[in-house]
């Protein structure tokens, strides 16, 4: 199988760029290790199977749903290319609270996924996954001052990841209590934004100034990938490929958490409000994960 053919099904690793070493061994040390083995394996047989029943089966939890749409991902993707799914387990550990902690490693590329089991009836089900890991599994000796240092990707995830978990927190908030117009115009920040554009990019004008102060912005707090392939004081044009809180609104696993529709609204209701607080017109298209600008000026 191509990897190009597996970014439906490792769409939450691959597109954090969360890959780390995997160690030689791997300490276990729980009573309870041969039950989440056990757990692993259903999930294995169910995928090389194609059994899209087993998914419901497997989940517990408010985060259910979207281990069932992961699952499900993984039966059509290697139902269809005929081969079984590749699955290694790294570190397992059971917390005192009696979660299950498992290092997990899927697909060809080792793409890793880490996962929270509980259990139920006697059984183990997985009742969230992650795409992030800090590798340190034990306290390091004192005094720890060489800190972990993560690669940019995944810092610029994360920071991309707290960000739009707040802000749907925001948004369902205002929303409640004075409705979906009220929640968008809560996050309008035209006057703020041109100050610091033309504070931090003060030799351009115009709609070649916004297009790459956007850029560096998006690039440098988020890890956007963009191309301005237009600048001039009269017009601009942005490719974002990806535009990262796209990625997070497809693959971040929280709640309460923005609907694509409710992105959409809000990302195009802030983007009008900078550029017409610019002397702007700008127009955006979204699809999938990519996002383009065409900004005007008036």
């Amino acid at each position: 199988m191509k990897n190009s053919d597996l970014l439906s099904i490792a769409f939450i690793s691959i597109f954090c760029g969360l890959l780390v070493g995997i160690p030689e061994t791997f300490p276990q040390t729980s009573a309870d290790e041969q039950g989440v083995r056990a757990a692993l394996a259903r999930f294995k047989n169910g995928v090389d199977s194609g059994d899209r029943t087993l998914g419901p089966q497997l989940a517990t939890g408010p985060y259910a749903p979207q281990f069932i749409q992961l699952y499900n991902m993984f039966v059509d993707g290697y139902r269809k290319y005929k081969m079984p799914l590749p699955l290694e387990v790294g570190h397992i550990k059971i917390l005192r609270d009696g979660r299950a902690k498992v290092e997990t490693y899927l697909n060809p590329a080792k793409n890793l996924f880490v996962f929270t089991l509980e259990k139920e009836n006697d059984l183990w089900k997985f009742s969230h996954q992650e795409g992030i890991l800090f590798p340190i599994f034990e306290f390091p000796n004192p005094p720890y001052n060489q800190i972990l240092e993560l690669p940019q990707a995944r810092r610029s995830f994360m920071m991309a990841e707290r960000d739009f978990a707040f802000r749907s927190y925001v948004y369902r908030e205002v929303k409640k209590d004075r409705g979906e117009a009220a929640a968008r115009d809560f996050f309008l920040d035209g006057p703020g934004f041109k100050v610091a554009m033309d504070a931090w990019l003060p030799f351009l004008e115009g709609a070649g100034q916004f297009a790459i102060f956007l850029a560096v912005l998006e690039s440098n707090y988020y890890g956007s990938t963009c191309v301005v392939t237009k600048a001039t004081e009269e017009e601009a044009e942005i490719q974002f490929k990806p535009l990262r809180d796209l990625e997070v609104l497809q693959i971040a696993v929280f709640d309460p958490k923005l609907t694509a529709e409710e992105f959409r609204a809000l990302y195009t209701h802030i983007m009008k409000n900078r550029a017409e607080t610019c002397g702007l017109e700008i127009d955006i298209s979204i699809q999938g994960t990519d996002c383009l600008m065409k900004i005007k000026k008036k």
